[in-house]
């Protein structure tokens, strides 16, 4: 079966590595991290897992135009099986991430989904401060990742005011999420969930049964965990054998496929 892990860290980020706990607060373990491209291609290769979607811890704790160079060398080394993501700031203050400037470099570096984390490089994920930019994502329908992990307004407040954004949660924590994440799915028909943390039981099931296998993407949100876990939760999620497929590399296509740069 094809795989695509849709959400894997490369880069060293501390020697702790931050992780969202089953009370969603931030803990601090030490885990093990790859350090390159060829330390993560040795943990896909152990997992069997085809590809990745990938970023560069340097685009949250050093810079994101810095972190967004550095993933396009480490994916340089295998970009037949990494495929990059870039973190975008505000227009108004870093001029090479105006929709026409990020498009033209994303279309010539063969980028097609995005990264925010707002908290970390202080800034607002709205309409008033980055309008024009998500108002151009939203059209284009480029995956846009978001973590709740500072709170779940964030993503309800940016997709009140777009609500076609193609938007996947990731790094939400260990505990079931259904209070948060099911009105949003109800709400939004362009709301993704990477299964890295879903470790509850029957969580996986209970979300096909009652939206379909097409909201779920695997993802194992490495190296916050270890691949193997949310590989084995998806194979034993007792559900059929084509919900299996779309959540392991079918859904992240199809969205691909829709991706306008």
């Amino acid at each position: 079966m094809k795989i695509i892990d849709c959400n894997c860290a490369i880069g060293y980020k501390t020697v702790n590595y931050e992780v969202v706990n089953h009370e969603n607060f931030l803990v601090k373990e030490k885990v093990k991290q790859a350090r390159n491209a060829e330390e993560l291609l040795a943990e896909l290769d152990f997992c069997g897992i085809e590809q990745a979607i990938v970023y560069h811890n340097t685009m949250i704790d050093v810079d994101p135009g810095y972190g967004n160079q550095n993933i396009l060398t480490e994916v340089d080394k295998a970009p037949d099986r990494l495929i990059p993501t870039w973190t975008i700031l505000p227009p108004i203050t870093e001029s090479e991430f105006s929709a026409e400037n990020l498009f033209k470099s994303m279309k010539t570096s063969n980028v097609m989904m995005l990264r925010a984390y707002p908290e970390r490089n202080r800034y607002l994920l709205n309409a008033v401060t980055m309008g024009e930019l998500l108002q151009e994502i939203e059209a284009a329908h480029i995956p846009l990742y978001l973590s709740p992990n500072a709170g779940w307004e964030v993503i309800y407040n940016v997709l009140k005011e777009y609500p076609k954004l193609t938007v996947i949660l990731n790094n939400y924590g260990l505990w079931s999420h259904d209070r948060f994440l099911y009105p949003l799915f109800k709400s939004y028909k362009n709301v993704y969930i990477e299964s890295g943390d879903m470790q509850t039981a029957g969580e996986i099931k209970d979300i096909c049964s009652k939206f379909g296998s097409e909201k779920i993407l695997f993802g194992s949100d490495f190296p916050s965990n270890c691949i193997g876990g949310p590989l084995v939760t998806l194979v034993g999620a007792g559900i059929t054998r084509e919900a299996i497929e779309n959540i392991a590399h079918r859904n992240i296509e199809r969205i691909w496929s829709e991706v306008k740069l």
